[in-house]
Formats: C-alpha cells, structure tokens, sequence
C-alpha cells in the first residue's frame, strides 16, 4: 500500500536535511534572479577606465547570465506546476517568498486555498523533491 502524500517524509523522497535547506535557498534566490534578468541586451558600458583584465564581452557575459537566471526561474516553476497544477501558484508563493500555509491560505489573487494545511505541507514536500530531481537531471544535461 502506497502512502498518502500527506505522510511522506524527506527520507521517503531520499532527501537529507542539508539538501532541503540548499532546495529552499535556491527558492528563496527566485525572486532576486527574475529581477536581474535584463530584457534587451545593452551595449558596453564605457566609464573612462581601462579594462584590460576583462577579456570577454560584456554582452555575451550578460546573455549568459540571462540564461542562467531564466532557466534557475523556470525549474522552479516547472516544479510547482508538477507537484499540483490546481495549487502551483500558491506553492510558488510559499517557497519563494518563505511564506507558512497560514499567510498564503487567503490570497488576494487566488482566493481561499483548496486543501488542508497538512495536505498543503504534503504537496510543497512533493514539490522539493521534483526540484530535486529537475535540478540533477538539468547538471546531467550540461555536462559536455
């Protein structure tokens, strides 16, 4: 017999505590990544000083991190969607902002949260451990 999602544990998705705590830094990063993405690349910028230690292009370095930034935001959207496409912007709202069931079960946007606060719980512990799993496939596929 399966157990309920409910009753899972970080063991049960083979998740150590250290792990937990650099899942939920990486989700807590969210908000402060979507802001330093730049939309339009912009040219050098010239102050006057010569830059002879920076040998790549400012542009490409933007454009790459651009990506980067994208693609950390987008995972942890892909993440929230798997685990409940019903409640995924509630769970986003919980692990990106560090937000408790109690202050996101009313939201102004969305209404009143559809599931108890133990099932909440359940499905934002599902949703680490599918972030988990998109964060190590997604190092698999940069390996050249």
């Amino acid at each position: 017999m399966q157990k309920r999602l409910r009753d899972m544990t970080w063991e049960d998705y083979g998740i150590s505590e250290n792990r937990y705590k650099e899942l939920k830094a990486f989700c807590l990063q969210y908000d402060e990544k979507k802001s330093k993405i730049k939309y339009g690349i912009s040219a050098m910028q010239y102050d006057g000083q010569p830059k002879a230690h920076n040998t790549g292009s400012q542009v490409e370095n933007q454009a790459i991190a651009n990506d980067i930034y994208k693609r950390d935001c987008a995972l942890i959207e892909e993440a929230a969607i798997r685990a409940n496409p019903e409640i995924w912007r509630y769970i986003l709202k919980s692990v990106t902002l560090g937000l408790s069931y109690e202050f996101i079960e009313y939201d102004d946007e969305q209404g009143k949260i559809p599931m108890c606060r133990r099932d909440f719980y359940g499905t934002r512990k599902k949703f680490y451990a599918i972030l988990n799993d998109l964060k190590l496939d997604h190092k698999l596929t940069d390996i050249p």
